[in-house]
């Protein structure tokens, strides 16, 4: 018995030995899965990030064009406002002159 001590041991040893590396090999395996789904989901939120960069300087880009567009509108407005002012004044003055010029 004594010599088959050594041989039953090495045998269990090896035996565990393969059991540990079956387990390794699962391990590995999960991991690589998880590095694969960690690769998708970060070239998903590179791309979604890509998108959201755009769709912010379009956005950038449109209110920047309304506040030009705005600015425009108000000196317009602006203009127009001091226009009908002169305008008036004008017909105010002549309605003026010529209701005193009809009177006398």
């Amino acid at each position: 018995m004594t010599n088959s001590q050594p041989i039953d041991e090495i045998n269990a040893k090896l035996n565990d030995f393969g059991t540990r590396l079956e387990d390794l090999g699962d391990d590995i395996d999960l991991l690589r899965t998880i590095q694969d789904a960690n690769r998708r989901e970060l070239r998903f939120t590179s791309q979604s990030l890509a998108r959201l960069e755009r769709i912010v300087t379009q956005l950038a880009d449109t209110v920047r064009n309304e506040s030009l567009i705005a600015a425009a509108e108000r000196q317009q407005i602006a203009i127009d406002r001091q226009e009908f002012k002169e305008e008036i004044t004008r017909i105010w003055r002549y309605l003026s002159q010529n209701g005193n010029n009809s009177t006398s």
